[in-house]
């Protein structure tokens, strides 16, 4: 094909994530500016018998973009869209990144619900990953989001809604880019807020025991537990903040975030203490230096599991020193994020990226498998048909939905057909 014939398709380039783990190169790339340009991207595919698969900024650690057909880049297709002041809602193109919605909000008066500590993501990937924060009374990401539109497989443009569109849009919510390519998302905002940060360090046991009163007192609390004194360090957590530890290793990074209306006065900082807007204290700094697996227990089982979690590390793997971070969240409607119709304690093990951190992951996995773990989709994970069976009620239905909804299988890769086909 040449290009005048491909007109939206370019020959493809190799794509890497962020971690660097995932890379392909496909046999044509679509970077889209409109809704029409992934329309007649997905029209041409589906002409040449091509699989698609859209990506964001590349976050993920499993392959869920890899394709061998059409690779469609969101990096140009990032704008605003629309904005409804009145609901405090937001319309705006797949490719924005969390941390670019969240500070054009603040100009505008409004803050995202809830979100984590990485900005850097695409929204979209985002929400189809079931991505969130932290907070007893906060779902993931794919919660604020009100209505979406997506180019199905047949070319056509298909409008869902919340409102209208109930068990498809539940299904569509933490779906992985299986239904379509999304062109625009919707997503409820609320008032602009500030934050109060508090971060200090506390012995592990201190930490657990003062667990669930935190967790009440607080509007987001979460820790990073450190089996080695230089645990910190990998995950860029700061220095010179308060401690009450005993010991330099097998402590816990605590922190707990407050909103504070935007008219209200800044409190005086102690040390360990941030304020400033949502946008700026939430996101911090990481480098793609690990290999990470995470998963949400059932809210009731996190201490046991975490106990599990955190003998394996002193007693089989007493080098491992990546920090092991640990959030609670709310239950959402999904069929499918980690949260779906059940409250969960994510638990994120991570390692070095090289093979010797397999075992590792493998050995927390059974843990996970016996707590009734589920996957954050974008991150690693060793599921399986039964497993997912097992876990989640709504599996078969979110398959029947999927093959209604893209009956060829155009918008599969071989890593989701193995799991969803």
């Amino acid at each position: 094909m040449t290009s005048g014939e491909s007109g939206i398709l370019e020959p493809g380039k190799l794509w890497w994530n962020w971690f660097g783990e995932q890379n392909f190169v496909p046999r044509y790339l679509a970077t889209p500016r409109t809704e029409e340009d992934v329309r007649q991207a997905v029209l041409k595919a589906r002409s040449l018998r091509l699989p698609v698969r859209a990506s964001g900024r590349g976050h993920s650690n499993p392959p869920i973009v890899a394709t061998p057909g059409v690779h469609i880049d969101f990096s140009r297709f990032c704008e605003v869209i629309d904005v409804d002041l009145e609901k405090r809602q937001v319309t705006v193109q797949p490719g924005i990144t969390v941390g670019d919605l969240s500070r054009y909000l603040r100009t505008i008066g409004m803050s995202l619900n809830n979100q984590g500590d990485i900005d850097t993501q695409s929204i979209c990937g985002a929400i189809a990953t079931g991505t969130h924060g932290a907070g007893i009374t906060l779902p993931c990401l794919s919660a604020q989001m009100v209505a979406a539109r997506i180019v199905t497989a047949d070319g056509s443009f298909l409008d869902m809604s919340a409102e209208k569109d109930g068990e498809l849009f539940r299904a569509f919510r933490a779906s992985l880019g299986m239904f379509g390519v999304v062109v625009s998302v919707t997503l409820q905002a609320i008032p602009s807020y500030n934050i109060h940060k508090r971060s200090w360090n506390t012995d592990t046991e201190d930490c657990i025991e003062g667990l669930q009163q935190r967790l009440t007192d607080n509007r987001t609390f979460w820790f990073f537990w450190l089996p080695q004194k230089t645990s910190a360090d990998l995950f860029v957590l700061p220095d010179g903040i308060p401690s009450t530890t005993s010991r330099d290793a097998d402590i816990c990074h605590m922190r707990t975030y407050n909103a504070v209306p935007v008219d209200d006065p800044a409190p005086e900082l102690g040390p360990g203490e941030e304020f400033d807007h949502s946008s700026v204290i939430f996101p911090n700094l990481y480098e793609p230096n690990f290999r990470e697996m995470e998963y949400a227990v059932p809210f009731a089982d996190y201490e046991e599991t975490f106990a599990e979690v955190r003998h394996l590390f002193l007693t089989q793997y007493p080098d491992e020193s990546y920090p092991v971070e640990s959030r609670p969240v709310k239950a959402d409607d999904s069929y499918l994020s980690a949260y779906a119709e059940r409250d969960g304690y994510a638990i994120g093990v991570s390692g070095k990226p090289e093979n010797s951190t397999w075992p590792l992951l493998r050995d927390v996995d059974a843990i996970f498998e016996r707590r009734g773990g589920r996957p954050h989709w974008g991150k690693h994970h060793f599921m399986t048909p039964a497993r997912l069976e097992k876990l989640y009620p709504r599996y078969d239905a979110f398959k029947k939905i999927r093959r209604e909804i893209d009956p060829d299988g155009v918008f599969l890769n071989d890593h989701l057909r193995g799991l969803f086909e």
